[in-house]
């Protein structure tokens, strides 16, 4: 129906040209004098440039976007630029490109720097660049390019649109957390579990011949020096822990503070070689089971870019299929009702224990409901800890302690 509209507008606008055109002629002819033809040939090329703008193939236009930013965070920038190319070079003169946003609320602070107006001329190549700054996160689709051409005086306007698709995922912002093992356990004097061993390096027990393939770090310098052989300090085997990290997906005032703790903690605790999972609760119940790899650091991240927060009554009993794990699990929330975590301890079974990050506005004291709800979880044996955005890189000392 749109594109019905154009056409007949243009197809309009061309029928008004010709016939001013050949009124034009006539009346110089009819009239005669010096005026008369001056008018009709002062008039004629622009006439005639109108007629050939309405003939020129709109479609011979291409367009190519370079999204010159590779990896964008919460409130980052935006970089992009945009290549127009053609075969055909008639001489444009008012071109107006505009990048076209799912979200039109994107680009409403960007002073129209997705709108340019240049001049083509016989040009077969024109580009252009644009930033946005401050994009929230999420996954933000851009459509395609419209190109907008004009004659002298606007009689004759064509328009088409370029679809050239591409989504933008902007990740949540992380913070560098000072990551402490919750339940961490060492192979002397403990129950040997299912949990990873790994060497704890600022812990020796004791020294032993070098051997091929032992990091330079590992050399006991001080034995070399009063007996000239190479040895090894030998280290703690500790036993890395499960976790899973369980995101509330209802909605909240705190929600983005939410997924930035939880990014944080899987990053922190994947880069410690802890062995975590992720699990989001909202609309749908998301599980990524142990990462182990950075594609799949890479795709629980590409969820939390896209996750929105769904209201209470919508979100989704949890399956029953999540990861099994014989270590701790944390609950990243702003609302820690008991129905809500209870739901949470009914579908992870065999944990060691189940800490509850509370998020809070540190501006202002706690409501008396948040209160009553931590003192009901904490009663009931589970670790809470409210936590406001600056507390975010202390958040697992504070558990150890």
């Amino acid at each position: 129906m749109k594109k019905g509209k154009e056409l007949l507008s243009v197809t309009g606008r061309f029928v008004f040209i010709v016939g001013l055109f050949f009124s034009v002629y006539v009346f110089a002819m009819f009239q005669g004098g010096k005026v008369s033809w001056t008018i009709f040939y002062m008039l004629t090329p622009f006439l005639l440039y109108s007629i050939a703008l309405f003939a020129y193939p709109m479609n011979n236009i291409k367009a190519e976007r370079i999204i010159r930013t590779k990896t964008i965070e919460r409130g980052g920038k935006l970089a992009v630029t945009v290549k127009l190319t053609r075969t055909v070079p008639f001489p444009l003169l008012y071109t107006v490109a505009i990048e076209k946003w799912a979200d039109p609320s994107m680009v409403k602070n960007t002073k129209n720097r997705t709108k340019q107006i240049f001049l083509f001329g016989f040009k077969k190549h024109m580009e252009f660049s644009y930033e946005i700054d401050k994009l929230p996160r999420g996954e933000h689709i851009v459509e395609g390019v419209e190109i907008e051409v004009s004659d002298f005086f606007g009689w004759i306007q064509k328009r088409i649109f370029i679809e050239l698709k591409d989504a933008i995922l902007v990740y949540p912002n992380t913070t560098s957390i000072k990551y402490v093992p919750i339940n961490a356990q060492y192979d002397r004097g403990s129950l040997i579990s299912p949990f990873s061993l790994v060497k704890d390096t600022t812990m020796a027990t004791g020294v032993r011949d070098y051997q091929s393939g032992d990091r330079v770090t590992w050399i006991h310098w001080k034995s070399f020096a009063r007996t000239q052989n190479l040895m090894t300090k030998e280290f703690e085997d500790r036993q890395s822990e499960d976790i899973i990290v369980l995101l509330d997906g209802r909605e909240s005032n705190l929600f983005e503070e939410q997924v930035e703790l939880a990014a944080s903690i899987v990053e922190e605790a994947a880069n410690h070689q802890a062995n975590i999972a992720f699990v989001s609760v909202g609309a749908e119940t998301v599980a990524f089971p142990f990462i182990h790899s950075a594609d799949q650091l890479h795709d629980v991240f590409g969820h939390l870019a896209k996750i929105r927060p769904v209201a209470a009554e919508d979100v989704q009993p949890l399956a029953s299929t999540l990861p099994a794990v014989a270590g701790s699990v944390v609950l990243v929330t702003s609302n820690p009702d008991w129905t809500f975590i209870q739901s949470m301890m009914a579908i992870v079974k065999n944990t060691k224990s189940i800490v509850c990050f509370v998020l809070v506005d540190g501006e202002s004291a706690l409501p008396p409901q948040l209160q009553e709800q931590i003192r009901f979880a904490k009663a009931k044996g589970i670790t809470i800890h409210a936590l406001s955005r600056k507390q975010f890189s202390e958040a697992f000392k504070e558990v150890a302690s």
